[in-house]
């Protein structure tokens, strides 16, 4: 085991002073956890799950993960592929009626690369008259967008154009080849496993949930509100989690990536595969490349509805940060935290 070098360290705990100092602790907040060859180095937890009836955000704390479910439905995707389910080349057109209305071939490596030229759901959503922002939509309502919206806006894999409704078509066609839902398929494959027992993909986001945050924002007064998901969807999204299962998870998957190499998981979410998108195309298989200070990373995030996720990782030290905030605003991308743990290029530590 190697030890995570102390100027490394001492980035992330001036990072995390700074954000404590920024945010009061009685207000929303974050989660934030920080690992080394597999090991956990760090864990900070600033500010409270709810404001009506203050509870501190803690490791058990339910956060909605919001776009950081795609890399698990990119997985299950390729674990379906590797099983001779599917290929990477077929053309979803006929097991997917929501793309009945499409005459170029769609393939699942469009879908999974974001290179297929559908319409987000969300946009075309916000377009229909008589909607208000935060009206529910459901699962059915955005593939039925879909399939409405008819064909693509571009040759599929001519350009990279990120729209959720290439993951809601993902998790759709995983539940119509395997017959059972998408919680049930990341329960049996990954949760179940890897003990991520507070961890679900949710069809109804206001159902009660154990240690459940809730996100806030402030209004044009100062005033905090809070900000409902009012996504019934799931593949795009749909994935509450905790900061300790979502570590559980990072150990696993370094772990998987040193026994298999090429063959894991990890390796084949980061694969370039020229088929499916344009040269340099940093979006991959769920994941996004990211080249800095020498190291290659790769990192997912969501935001949505004041809930805001980042997972970084660099696999050729072990390294993983976790962030997970209810903090409308918070700035977890991944170029930001990349500055802030190594701040000049080739600066060692």
């Amino acid at each position: 085991m190697t030890a995570a070098p102390p100027l490394f360290l001492h980035r992330f705990d001036t990072a995390v002073a700074a954000l404590r100092e920024q945010h009061a602790a009685d207000g929303p907040g974050f989660s934030a956890a920080l690992l080394w060859d597999g090991q956990l180095q760090r864990v900070a937890h600033h500010g409270v799950a709810h404001l009506e009836w203050p509870q501190p955000l803690a490791g058990d704390t339910r956060f909605y993960l919001a776009s950081e479910s795609k890399p698990w439905v990119a997985a299950l995707v390729l674990d379906a592929v590797a099983a001779g389910r599917m290929a990477l080349d077929a053309d979803m057109r006929p097991w997917l009626p929501a793309l009945s209305g499409c005459d170029a071939p769609v393939r699942l490596g469009h879908l999974l690369r974001h290179t297929s030229g559908i319409d987000d759901y969300l946009y075309l959503w916000h377009m229909q008259l008589g909607h208000d922002e935060d009206d529910l939509v459901t699962q059915a309502q955005a593939l039925a967008l879909i399939q409405r919206a008819g064909d693509v806006d571009f040759e599929p894999g001519a350009r990279h154009d990120y729209s959720n409704s290439n993951y809601v078509l993902l998790a759709d066609w995983l539940e119509r080849d395997t017959g059972v839902s998408l919680d049930e398929l990341a329960r049996r494959r990954f949760f179940a496993p890897w003990g991520m027992a507070d961890s679900s993909f949710e069809r109804d986001p206001r159902r009660a949930m154990p240690r459940r945050a809730r996100s806030y924002g402030r209004d044009a007064a100062g005033h905090w509100r809070e900000r409902p998901v009012h996504l019934a969807t799931w593949g795009d999204g749909g994935l509450w989690s905790t900061l300790d299962d979502v570590v559980r998870a990072e150990v696993r998957w370094l772990d998987e990536w040193r026994r298999e190499g090429p063959r894991s998981l990890a390796a084949r979410c980061g694969e370039d595969d020229p088929r499916f998108a344009p040269p340099g195309h940093t979006y991959r298989f769920g994941v996004e490349q990211l080249t800095h200070a020498g190291r290659t990373m790769w990192f997912h995030g969501g935001a949505f509805a004041g809930f805001t996720a980042l997972v970084l990782r660099c696999l050729d030290e072990g390294m993983a940060l976790v962030l997970l905030s209810n903090l409308e605003g918070f700035d977890a991308s991944a170029t930001t935290w990349t500055q802030r743990l190594w701040p000049a290029a080739g600066e060692s530590g």
